[in-house]
């Protein structure tokens, strides 16, 4: 068995702890052309939450509505989803854990709860729209809960 297999994801969530970034959050499809003004919203942003993923379909921007300002004075996006807030992991994360999100992601869905994936190396983050921030944090504190519960640990 390999190093990584052994890590119990919901071990790992039951010792997690969540932050919740205040700003509010959108997302952006824009043309590999914006790439720059998207680089320059993503400096602006420094302290806060963004996300540049650029795959098959298009340039994806996520940024708070300072950002979404920086990004649109030289720049205009294809389409725009949200508002969100962010929810990061904010506790030690080894990086080889197998299938980490997939419990609070089958739970949160499973309660018709959007919530987008993004990886970074040292922190997992889910973006979640703002009207179902409220719920999305209940379901995930109580999933917490019960993984600390089960392993028998003490309440947090």
């Amino acid at each position: 068995m390999n190093e990584a297999a052994s890590i119990d994801p919901v071990l790992v969530w039951a010792n997690m702890t969540l932050k919740t970034w205040p700003e509010t959050y959108w997302m952006l499809a824009i043309d590999d052309a914006d790439s720059g003004p998207a680089a320059q919203a993503v400096v602006a942003a420094a302290g806060k939450y963004a996300s540049v993923i650029r795959d098959q379909g298009c340039v994806s921007l996520i940024v708070d509505e300072a950002g979404l300002a920086v990004f649109e004075e030289s720049a205009t996006a294809r389409e725009r989803f949200g508002p969100f807030k962010i929810v990061s992991t904010d506790g030690e994360l080894p990086f080889n854990v197998i299938g980490f999100l997939r419990p609070v992601l089958e739970v949160l869905n499973g309660q018709g709860v959007k919530a987008g994936p993004q990886c970074g190396a040292d922190f997992d983050h889910l973006f979640i729209f703002e009207k179902d921030i409220d719920r999305a944090l209940d379901l995930m504190d109580a999933f917490i809960d019960k993984a600390r519960r089960d392993r028998g640990m003490p309440a947090r």
